[in-house]
């Protein structure tokens, strides 16, 4: 069992690995705080029992981590190249390191990542979102999982009329809550 957790991380930056079920490393990487217990969706994904995730190193510099990582990513080499075992899309040493952001915007940013709605969207937004979903067809299934969500759900007066409105022809503006008179 590891003495780190999400709640409990190492002091300093310090370097973790990733392990494979044979106890092999997957990934190698250089973290503060709890990163090594988060990953974001396009990043390689974090084991799913909590004890595949090892501390290597601790209490480092952040010069001394990304020496750690880069000189271990470099020992067992990367699939992508064809030198190795490890996952890692980069000789290590790279990335967003040093940004300093407020609990906030850490919080916004994994909301995003998972598709919570963080608040407001600009009407550029809409627009631009609207045009990239513009000309893509939808499964059957998709259609009918959708239907299926819907069923036996009560509905706001206010999305019967939006319903009504626009199955009686009314014209809408560029965005379906805005309608033109």
């Amino acid at each position: 069992m590891n003495i780190y957790n999400k709640s409990n991380p190492p002091l300093g930056f310090y370097v973790y690995a990733y392990l494979r079920e044979d106890g092999t490393p997957y990934y190698i990487g250089k973290g503060i705080g709890d990163r090594a217990w988060y990953k974001a969706a396009t990043e390689v994904g974090k084991p799913v029992d909590p004890n595949k995730i090892i501390i290597i190193e601790q209490n480092l510099t952040e010069l001394g981590s990304l020496a750690i990582e880069r000189r271990l990513i470099r020992w067992y080499g990367r699939k992508d190249l064809g030198t190795g075992i490890l996952r890692n899309l980069t000789d290590g040493g790279d990335g967003t390191s040093g940004n300093k952001r407020s609990t906030e915007t850490i919080e916004k940013m994994r909301n995003s990542m998972l598709g919570k709605n963080t608040g407001p969207q600009s009407d550029e937004h809409k627009i631009n979102a609207a045009n990239a979903r513009r000309g893509i067809k939808q499964s059957q299934e998709h259609i009918q999982a959708r239907v299926n969500a819907c069923k036996g759900k009560p509905r706001s007066a206010e999305v019967k009329l939006k319903i009504s409105m626009s199955k009686t022809g009314v014209k809408r503006g560029p965005y379906k809550n805005k309608i033109n008179r």
